[in-house]
């Protein structure tokens, strides 16, 4: 079987991040003897960079391919918007290369909403199966981002980005969402087959520190200082919780203002900003770290986020603020707290209730990692998925 599989964001090998889910299951149809063509773009999403690497190449059994990508400086604006329109066409240019191998399934990231109409037309191209990928609910996401006034027009300004992910729901052969919540969202936009495998990692990561080594409220947040996060909240709760310690690994727009308050407040004795870190470099500071911060706001759309799955992995309890299936699987396995969203007396008030009981909670974040989020069983599940799909 050959299996295209197309996605701009997660990181490549020779690249320094942790691999993640699409590279992951790449590699999986490659031990399971597949052949397997991986598309993505040539602008690396977290760094905010060109890549430097060669257009095509070879690794780990997976045969990779660059399309040619404007760069944008922010998650959030009509740069990228642009930037994943021009990525789709020149992926559709590049996928109708009659030296490629013809694919029997192509297996697509959503977002960005660009690509799947592009998705469809290849797949009817070829004859293929077409597998849609949910990582994120688009353009719903979004809403929360419009004046206060203009909210209640969500729907209709975006009318027509919602017809283009209804029409990807209804013309895949089979939708796999990284969380229940985006299931359900698939079969009300009419999906036909839907399969729910959550965000994963290659599991052990590094063992913690020992329980004397950090101090015992270690808080730790790792990934985008944008405006998707409520960065601000742990700030104000430190205010409350004078023994707790913050690192911050990351960047994005509202880095400057975060430092700012930590100097206006008196907290830089106990906030570092360690900026963007390579894998190892993540794994060493969950090690040292002790609780890890899930900061959404209240109106996100998110189900399962990639920071459950590596804290958990990691063995830390974590802080969330996150409601739905997020707080039902920390309350299932005891490996954290929940919080109310953009209230940092709730937070603080949650935090001060993790020193007597840590011990259980990063036992009970490892259990949840193990049974939820293993990455070998994840891709195995996919793999045997798509391959019912093709050949049932």
């Amino acid at each position: 079987m050959t299996v295209w599989i197309e996605n701009p964001f997660d990181n490549l090998p020779r690249e320094g991040g942790r691999p993640m889910r699409f590279w992951l299951v790449a590699c999986a149809f490659a031990a399971a003897g597949h052949r397997v063509l991986y598309w993505t773009s040539s602008f690396n999403h977290t760094l905010k960079a060109p890549r430097r690497l060669p257009a095509s190449f070879e690794a780990e059994g997976v045969s990779v391919r660059l399309v040619p990508t404007p760069p944008y400086k922010s998650n959030v604006g009509l740069a990228r918007i642009r930037s994943h329109a021009a990525y789709a066409r020149a992926w559709e240019r590049l996928a109708r290369d009659p030296s490629l191998p013809r694919p029997d399934v192509l297996v697509v990231s959503s977002p960005p909403l660009a690509t799947g109409s592009v998705a469809r037309r290849l797949a009817r191209r070829f004859g293929a199966k077409l597998v849609v990928d949910v990582m994120d609910a688009w353009p719903e996401t979004f809403y929360r981002l419009l004046p206060g006034p203009l909210r209640t027009l969500a729907p209709l300004l975006f009318a027509p980005l919602l017809r283009t992910v209804r029409a990807d729901m209804r013309g895949a052969d089979l939708v796999i969402g990284v969380s229940q919540r985006y299931c359900d969202r698939a079969r009300r936009m009419g999906a036909r087959n839907v399969l729910r495998l959550s965000h994963a990692t290659p599991l052990p990561v590094a063992e913690p520190a020992g329980p004397d080594a950090p101090p015992r409220l270690a808080l730790v947040y790792v990934g985008a200082m944008g405006k998707t996060y409520d960065l601000g909240t742990i700030l104000r709760a430190l205010l409350l919780v004078p023994e707790a310690t913050l690192d911050l690994a990351g960047a994005g727009c509202r880095e400057p203002s975060l430092k700012a308050f930590v100097r206006a407040h008196g907290l830089a004795g106990r906030v570092r900003f360690h900026g963007y870190l390579p894998a190892p470099e993540v794994s060493a500071l969950l090690a040292r770290s002790t609780v890890g911060l899930i900061p959404m706001r209240a109106d996100s759309c998110v189900g399962i986020p990639n920071k459950l799955v590596d804290y958990s992995a990691a063995g830390l309890a974590v802080a969330s603020s996150l409601a739905g299936e997020s707080a039902d699987l920390l309350a299932r396995y005891g490996a954290g707290v929940s919080y109310e969203a953009g209230s940092p007396e709730s937070l603080a008030q949650s935090l001060r209730t993790i020193p007597p009981r840590l011990p259980e909670m990063r036992a009970g974040a490892r259990r949840l990692a193990r049974e939820q989020f293993d990455a070998a069983k994840t891709a195995s599940a996919y793999v045997q998925a798509v391959e019912r799909l093709v050949a049932p």
